[in-house]
Order: structure tokens, then sequence, then C-alpha cells
């Protein structure tokens, strides 16, 4: 099951390279869920289903022809239907780019910093970033200053925010797919402990502060509507995610998948905080099935 790097908020403040501190008038289009789509774009879509197949249905049979040739591989025949279908993908990026993809963050925060997000917006993931939230932590009583000083010296941490583990800094990660949220491995520990990947990571055996992290705020889904023009990820283009989600019951392994990652190198204003779902609430209960989870992915071990 793959990380879900997601991590980074808190109260926004103006800089120079800031969008627009509101979205305009768009849809929150959500890839598995078909009636947020364009209508235009799934009008189109709906129309070229047979095509969409045929391509999928295709590229597959190549694939496996290299499970059993060697020279498959090396030279793969063409796919027939890849003039079409690659004539489907500039228009329909056009409409769905448009809008914008929502994208759930999970996170376990205090009261403040729910407030914070709900009026100020999610900050990105940068060492400012971290030294006032641990800041703000003391201040509300959730950290002694012991604590907080054990941790403001923490080389994990201090390595998170050098990207000695991957690149975090200057991000914020979002999983599109509501069906995410129900893999308990990959997000069961950004909802127990406090801070995000960047703070509990290296932490979680920690004797002398773990408990403190999973004792800190509460388990939230927050809810988020990024631009496209804004959002990132490890695909050229959005609609080849949304046209694998719309024939995933009928074709095998679609490529790309339509499960993935996405990330924006831009403060997210209030207007793109859809909802903040909190444990408490009946929804993220729904969202993520977690009363079922494996003992050992439990989000709350010390309750």
């Amino acid at each position: 099951m793959k990380k879900h790097p997601q991590m980074g908020y808190r109260y926004a403040m103006k800089e120079k390279d800031e969008p627009a501190a509101a979205y305009p008038a768009t849809l929150a289009v959500e890839i598995e869920d078909q009636t947020s789509w364009p209508p235009e774009f799934l009008g189109a879509v709906q129309e070229s289903r047979e095509l969409i197949l045929a391509y999928q249905r295709e590229r597959l049979r190549i694939d496996r022809m290299g499970y059993q040739d060697v020279s498959v591989r090396i030279n793969p025949p063409k796919n027939r239907h890849q003039y079409e279908y690659s004539k489907l993908i500039a228009p329909l990026e056009t409409v769905l780019t448009r809008h914008r993809i929502v994208g759930y963050h999970c996170t376990r925060l205090t009261p403040g910093e729910i407030s914070g997000i709900k009026s100020g917006g999610m900050r990105l993931f940068t060492s400012e970033l971290v030294k006032r939230r641990l800041g703000q932590c003391r201040d509300d009583g959730h950290l002694s200053r012991k604590e907080f000083e054990y941790l403001s010296c923490s080389e994990n941490i201090r390595s998170s925010l050098n990207n000695k583990c991957g690149t975090r800094t200057g991000m914020i990660w979002f999983c599109p797919n509501r069906s995410t949220l129900q893999e308990s491995s990959g997000v069961y520990r950004l909802f127990r402990h406090w801070g995000g990947e960047a703070v509990y990571g290296g932490h979680e055996d920690d004797p002398n502060i773990t408990a403190t992290l999973c004792r800190i705020g509460t388990p939230c889904i927050i809810k988020c509507a990024i631009q496209f023009s804004l959002a990132r990820q490890f695909h050229i283009n959005f609609t080849e995610r949304f046209l694998s989600q719309f024939i995933s019951k009928d074709a095998e392994y679609p490529e790309p998948p339509a499960g993935f990652d996405l990330y924006t190198k831009h403060d997210l204003p209030s207007s793109g905080v859809l909802k903040i779902i909190e444990y408490s609430d009946p929804e993220f209960e729904a969202l993520t099935g977690s009363h079922v989870w494996p003992a050992g992915h439990a989000i709350n071990p010390l309750n």
C-alpha cells in the first residue's frame, strides 16, 4: 500500500505569489462521483465509452503478450485504438481543468487548528509552519515545555524539513479517491499522531513523545477543492485518470490507474476548504470504516 504524505496546514498569510484569495464559481469535481463531473465532460466520456474500453482492452492484451515474449516488450505492436483515443484527451482536459478537483487530507488537529483552517485555509509544509504549530501547541497546553524543546531539537524533524526521506517541503498532499480513506494501512498513522509525517516520523516508537503525539487533537479529514491548474500529480493529464475510473468496472487494470495522490505548491484559501470532518462526526466513520480496521491500525490506541 502506498503512503499518503499529506501534511501542511495552518493560518493563511498573504504572500506575493499567492493565488487569488477566493476561487471563481466552479464545480468541485470528485473522481469517484460521476454526478459531480462537468456535464459536458461526462457526456463526451459516455459517448466514447466503447472506444475507451477498446483501447484499454487492447493495451492489456499487448501487455500480456509481453509477459511471454520478450521481443514484444522491447518492440510492442501499436494499439490500433491509440489514435482515436488520443484525440479525446486534449479537448476533455480543457473542459475538466476549468474546475476544481476534490482531495482529502488526512490528519490530526487541535481545536485551535480546526478554527484556523476554517478561517484562514491551509498552509504549505515549511520549517516556519512546523515551528509555529509547535509553539501554538505549547501555548495551548498540548505540549509541555520539555516536550516542545524535545520536538524542536528533533533530528528526525530536521531531516524531514531537509527532504532527506523524500520531498515534502513546499507542498500540501491530498488523496482524490474517497475509497483510499478505507485503506487503513495507508492512512491510520496520519490519523493516529498529531503533526503530520514530518513531525511523528521517527517518533512513533519513541517513549519520550509518542504517547503525547497520540493524545493531541482529534483525527480529521479535510475535504478540499483545488483548482486543477494548481494541482500536480504523476501523470501528464487528469483526464485519463477519470477515463480509467469511468470504465474501472468493465476493464481490468486500466492505465493510468484511477487511484492516485496529488499535491499543490500553493497555499489553499479557506474557500477551498469544503469541510472538516472530525472523528466524532458519523461521516468520518462512513468514509473510513475505521471501527472495523485491524487492531494494529487503531486510530486512538490509548483509548
